[in-house]
């Protein structure tokens, strides 16, 4: 009984000293920590650095000059870390080791066990004050401390050369210039922040920037898988984060295939493949891109096998492309070719090219070994979809047909643009069920006016041939005659009858008119059956009516307008 009352004793004291620690490190973890700037600094617009120093107790560690290399391995997770900031500061004697104030206070919150292991290996254990300042701060940390509690900190940022691009958030503007200042001192190399603004250029693709903080400098130079590139990054287009996939489209080509770049930007994708002994023919409808295109060719010792062209993506296809296909394939030249369309936003609207592209006879010809289309494009789509499948999908709507198993490539999701809204890359053949089966257009004209013709034709030929007489037909013939007879009367342009008289008589012929069209009406209501007998007698009897079916809708017609 003894035994089991201290075995309960002993597991009831473990719990409840485990409770007591889970206690304390619960509070630990949400009290304030030390190691953050004063709250003087929330709301802050302008930058003032002064304004971060603030002076905090730490806790230090006297280790003896044999002691250093030996145990600082077991005092790595007690170190006070902060930026521009050594926390292990030799002397002549040894070594000042300084911990974080947020876990060490006392010598006995080091562990036991590693309080063990610096036995004898340390001099004196002791605290000091020291001010940290703006410098010793993370970027998080003073944006944090800086911005509303409720207003999430900025953290995605792309760096271009010596500019870093920001994509801030409505809820940011208001301190989009501290937020610039902030990212240009704690971003290694960063001598320019710019904000990407919203609206694109749809013509040139390039977005609209404003310059936060730093240089006003945006021409710069990228540095990409061993290719240099230089450009203004505020005329031109360049995503850092289509890095990998630059890189991954060059596996898909070898030494002696053709690159058509249609919209080649300042040549991430011609630039390599060029390096890599493939034939390049890089366009771009942008004056400064094709600048900057040609200067890299220079920046990176490209040949013959690279050249550049400043044209409407489409003129590029229907003329550039179409030709050198055509020449290689008269050649009977190895290699395939590779046709590159990375404009997400509007790739496939170029697609509407194909039908007309080639003749069918040439068509033939360029499909013995098929050219790969590589299509961009952006995909919207909820968390579970297929992004891939509906890039195939996408494409399929444009060209008017399904791509079978043996025409697809690669599908590849690319990566997130934003909340349900993919990039993906769609790889086919150019194969001869890829395009729809249609004339050029040169021949389609002939055909559409030659059916014109011969339609015309026949309407003239046949405008002689009356339609046979009917029961209604023959009503209306004498309706038509009367009320034509009737309308004789009227001496519209007769100068011998007073404009009063004039207005008399008209009133009573309309009247009289109006009288005569309803008594018809009646009669043929009443007489329906009647008349529907002695039409089929008098249809025998007349092989063709003299009345047209265009006089007898005029006839009509205008009597409904004299009954209004």
């Amino acid at each position: 009984c003894m035994i089991l009352y201290m075995a309960i004793g002993r597991f009831f004291s473990v719990r409840q000293s485990s409770c007591l620690n889970n206690q304390y490190s619960f509070y630990t973890t949400a009290m304030t920590s030390l190691l953050v700037p004063p709250a003087s600094v929330r709301g802050m617009t302008y930058l003032d650095r002064d304004a971060f120093a603030t002076v905090v107790t730490v806790s230090t560690l006297k280790l003896h000059d044999i002691a250093i290399s030996k145990n600082i391995h077991v005092l790595k997770k007690y170190l006070l870390k902060m930026c521009n900031f050594k926390s292990v500061q030799k002397m002549n004697d040894g070594a000042i080791v300084y911990l974080n104030p947020d876990i060490v206070k006392k010598f006995e919150d080091i562990t036991e066990t590693d309080r063990k292991v610096l036995v004898d290996q340390y001099e004196y254990f002791s605290t000091m004050n020291i001010t940290i300042k703006y410098d010793n701060y993370r970027r998080d940390t003073i944006l944090k401390s800086i911005l509303p509690k409720d207003i999430e900190v900025p953290t995605a940022y792309s760096l271009v050369g010596h500019i870093v691009q920001l994509n801030l958030r409505d809820i940011h503007l208001p301190y989009k210039f501290i937020i610039g200042q902030v990212f240009l001192d704690k971003t290694a190399s960063a001598r320019t922040v710019v904000n990407k603004i919203n609206t694109i250029d749809t013509s040139f693709r390039y977005f609209a920037m404003e310059i936060l903080a730093g240089e006003r400098n945006t021409i710069t130079v990228a540095k990409e898988h061993g290719c240099t590139y230089q450009f203004d990054f505020a005329q031109v287009y360049w995503n850092p984060r289509l890095s990998t996939e630059h890189v991954r489209m060059i596996t898909f080509m070898t030494q002696g295939d053709v690159l058509y770049d249609v919209f080649a930007g300042v040549g991430p994708f011609a630039i390599p493949a060029a390096r890599k002994k493939i034939h390049v023919f890089a366009n771009d409808l942008n004056p400064e891109s094709y600048k900057w295109l040609k200067k890299n060719a220079t920046v990176n010792r490209l040949k013959d096998n690279f050249k550049t062209f400043n044209m409407d993506g489409r003129d590029f296809l229907r003329k550039v492309v179409r030709d050198d296909i055509l020449a290689r394939r008269a050649q009977d030249l190895p290699g395939s070719e590779h046709i590159i369309m990375n404009l997400p936003a509007s790739a496939i609207e170029f697609l509407d090219i194909l039908p007309n592209w080639f003749t069918q006879e040439e068509l033939k010809k360029v499909c013995l070994k098929s050219p790969i289309f590589h299509i961009y494009c952006f995909v919207k789509a909820n968390k579970g979809d297929d992004v891939c499948m509906l890039g195939k999908l996408l494409i399929e709507q444009k060209l008017g047909y399904t791509l079978s198993t043996d025409s697809i490539v690669n599908i590849h999701d690319i990566r997130d643009v934003s909340p349900n809204k993919q990039m993906v890359r769609v790889s086919f053949l150019l194969k001869l069920e890829t395009v729809k089966d249609e004339e050029p257009a040169m021949k389609k004209l002939k055909i559409s006016n030659t059916k014109k013709m011969e339609k015309n034709k026949r309407i003239h030929k046949n405008k002689n041939v009356f339609k046979v007489a009917t029961a209604r037909s023959i009503k209306l013939k004498a309706k038509a005659q009367k009320i034509i007879t009737n309308l004789k009367k009227f001496d519209l342009k007769g100068n011998k009858i007073s404009k009063k008289n004039k207005t008399i008589n008209m009133d009573q012929l309309l009247r009289k008119l109006d009288k005569d069209f309803q008594v018809s009406n009646s009669k043929v209501k009443l007489d329906t059956k009647q008349t529907h007998k002695k039409a089929i007698q008098t249809n025998k009897e007349i092989s063709v009516s003299k009345v047209t079916p265009a006089q007898t809708d005029v006839t009509a017609s205008m009597m409904e307008q004299i009954q209004l």
